[in-house]
């Protein structure tokens, strides 16, 4: 038979007030965000013991209580932390300034002391100090009288704020009475159960926003880092440490961190971590004895009360670390990391869980344990995840170097192209994100954007595999697959053998005719021919070497030369240099002919082809655009696309400037040694003048001095002369 309720002669039926605190429950389960749970929790509880008026105080960092929201019924007020009477509530702190407890105020105390203040009527003798409160209430004619405080208090014993009623009304008159026994469980029942929610909702929240940040996370350090920090924050612990296995069966020091010591190794930090690895084997014997090795080993969690009272593990590091630093470490929680593969790739050891109130140290606790295990389940799939990337990213760097370096190999001549160019890509780009003035001076870039153009630059030139070798590779006017010019030698060679065979002819025939007179003629004669012919053969083979200019009278002897005869070894009379041999000896400038340059030109368009094939991922999908922009000029007259200023990014822009710098200074071309420092940039005003190249870019070129540290590292020392920054056309100082 079921028992009959009793009732509560201040507050009405027993049951009714169960169905309403069941009610209430149901709402606060739908309610995700700390500001509705606030309000919801004190409109609650107001309704359940009737009360008119109360307030919620949220535990915060540094140990305060943060005041959060009020309500006066009777009054018809509503104050949150948002408004601007939230002034009247000042932060709460835990310790007086002696760093004593503050037991004086009853919020604070009730949370130094985890326990329920209710009093029956406020200005009744009591411990407390209610001067502030008396303050506010007398700008709001209001009198305070009974008064009721709980912690919220969830499944962890932790506290995370204080829920505070005031004036419990009666029913039926509507006197002020204080509150009741059965007031006070119902309102820590629920109290507790708002805790538990709300320790529930932002565990969610967290553990939503870890797996959002591991999933999301590139940089390995970061990642290792956010799986530290993450549960050090979650545990509340003091300390801890991040090992990775290595293939060489130890245990590597990740990350180390100690709050209260203020220690912050590895990662992101930049400290290097000197201590030695951890051995998971001893003279082939497992190494049970640490830890860290033995969650390894065993693949499971260790949980540690005290360190000092544990057995069977070895903590002679650690004690003799306390000795030298004062620290006391005594709480341990060690869990492996194992990834989808069942694999241990590392180990999360935290130290000293701290109790949030007291600071306390205190055990991990069997639900920080969980936590700790299914975060580095997590963590250990994400880290996982990322070391296949960065695998994969190393594989697709070292192919796409693989392919720059065999198109270096592919000549001689522009060996070291596709290596230099990405390196002073990068160098341009970085010093335009640093300037600080000019029209770049907001620039910015992303470590995404960054890597788009170390690829870009290091594919620009792609394009090449497809140029045949005799045109890259040539050197001279008449080369080919070999150099013609020892043809055009030989073919002297014929002649001046033939004057000496017309010569000694003429000679035997005067000997014979008695016109022994004639032959000193003859000799000076021969002697003429044979210099004209040597003279000529040097000019022809200075005219095969490619320059920066050749004139048009060189060019008309060419022609002239061109027309001699010679009998070729068909027996046939020819001229004696072909149409071919006559076109390119007479090239103007360099050693490639229009249509040679046509060719070599189209490895632009070969790479832009051969980079659109590629399905490149989201973070990579402007490479082409910058690859293949790098013999375009800012003003439409270069190739292949003609496009304009407007029409390029500022990345394909700084790597068309690195293109030409690099060319220009290169000691390995074939028709040119490496010019100075001085000489290129005064070639690469030139184009800036011309609006070949970007002037923005050009501009930081040389203001923050790009062309030195390029040159510093891969010019010869007399390629660096005297640079006047105010000689250079097109600078504007």
């Amino acid at each position: 038979m079921m028992a009959t309720s009793q009732p509560d002669p201040a507050n009405g039926d027993f049951l009714s007030r169960l169905e309403s605190l069941t009610r209430i429950t149901r709402n606060l389960s739908s309610e995700h965000q700390l500001e509705s749970l606030v309000k919801t929790i004190l409109h609650g509880v107001q309704s359940l013991v009737n009360a008119d008026a109360g307030a919620v105080f949220i535990l915060a960092e540094g140990q305060k209580l943060q005041f959060k929201y009020q309500r006066i019924t009777s009054l018809g007020i509503e104050i949150d932390d948002q408004s601007q009477e939230a002034v009247n509530f000042p932060d709460r702190s835990l310790a007086e300034k002696d760093g004593g407890p503050n037991l004086a105020d009853v919020p604070t105390a009730v949370v130094v002391e985890n326990r329920t203040v209710n009093l029956a009527d406020i200005h009744e003798k009591s411990a407390f100090d209610f001067s502030q409160l008396l303050q506010f209430e007398q700008k709001r004619g209001y009198r305070s009288k009974s008064l009721l405080a709980v912690p919220l208090r969830n499944q962890q014993d932790d506290i995370l704020g204080v829920l505070q009623l005031t004036n419990a009304l009666d029913p039926v008159s509507g006197e002020i009475r204080e509150f009741s026994a059965i007031d006070q469980a119902f309102v820590e029942s629920m109290a507790s159960q708002a805790a538990i929610m709300q320790t529930n909702n932002k565990l969610i929240e967290q553990l939503t926003a870890i797996g959002i940040a591991l999933s999301s996370e590139k940089n390995t350090n970061r990642l290792l880092e956010t799986i530290l920090l993450a549960l050090k924050e979650l545990t509340n612990a003091d300390a801890g440490t991040l090992y990775s296995a290595t293939k060489n069966q130890t245990l590597k020091f990740e990350i180390i961190r100690t709050d209260s010591l203020n220690i912050a190794m590895g990662g992101t930090t930049g400290v290097p971590i000197h201590f030695p690895e951890l051995p998971l084997y001893r003279n082939g014997e497992p190494n049970l004895q640490m830890v860290a090795a033995f969650a390894a080993l065993k693949e499971k969690t260790v949980n540690i009360p005290d360190a000092y009272e544990a057995q069977g593990f070895d903590f002679t590091g650690t004690r003799a670390f306390d000795r030298k630093t004062g620290y006391r470490s005594t709480s341990f929680l060690t869990v492996p990391l194992k990834n989808h593969e069942n694999e241990i790739i590392g180990v999360l050891q935290l130290i000293n869980s701290k109790d949030r109130v007291t600071n306390a140290i205190r055990p991990f606790s069997l639900e920080d344990q969980r936590l700790a295990e299914s975060l580095a389940s997590q963590a250990a799939i994400a880290f996982t995840n990322q070391r296949l990337i960065e695998n994969l990213k190393q594989l697709f760097e070292a192919f796409i170097q693989s392919i720059a370096s065999a198109i270096d190999d592919k000549s001689a001549y522009t060996g070291g192209h596709c290596h230099r160019v990405p390196v002073l890509s990068e160098m341009l780009i970085e010093a335009a994100i640093n300037t600080d003035h000019g029209p770049l001076e907001k620039f910015e870039l992303s470590e995404d954007e960054m890597y788009e153009l170390k690829i870009a630059s290091w594919l620009h030139d792609c394009g090449k595999v497809v140029t045949p070798t005799e045109v890259v590779d040539k050197g001279t006017k008449l080369e080919t697959i070999f150099d013609r010019v020892n043809m055009v030698d030989t073919r002297f060679e014929v002649l001046i053998r033939d004057a000496e065979i017309a010569f000694m002819k003429d000679k035997l025939a005067a000997v014979e005719e008695g016109r022994t007179g004639d032959i000193p003629a003859l000799e000076e004669q021969f002697k003429a021919a044979v210099a004209q012919l040597r003279e000529e053969r040097e000019f022809i083979r200075e005219s095969n070497i490619g320059g920066e200019f050749m004139s048009q009278d060189r060019q008309e002897r060419v022609k002239t030369i061109a027309q001699r005869r010679w009998i070729n070894p068909e027996g046939e009379d020819v001229a004696f240099l072909s149409e071919n041999e006559v076109y390119n000896l007479n090239i103007a400038k360099g050693t490639i002919t229009k249509e040679e340059r046509d060719i070599i030109n189209h490895h632009v368009t070969a790479s832009i082809k051969m980079l659109q094939a590629l399905p490149f991922p989201r973070n990579l999908r402007n490479v082409t655009e910058i690859a293949g922009a790098h013999h375009e000029t800012m003003i439409g007259s270069g190739y292949p696309k003609g496009l304009k200023r407007e029409d390029m990014s500022v990345q394909a822009r700084a790597l068309a400037i690195a293109d030409v710098f690099e060319a220009l200074t290169a000691r390995d071309r074939p028709y040119k040694k490496g010019k100075t420092l001085s000489q290129s940039l005064r070639i690469l005003g030139f184009m800036k003048k011309d609006q070949h190249i970007d002037p923005d870019l050009f501009q930081v070129f040389i203001d923050e001095k790009v062309y030195l540290r390029y040159a510093e590292e891969y010019l010869s020392p007399e390629q660096i002369d005297e640079v006047i920054p105010e000689k250079i056309p097109g600078y504007t100082p």
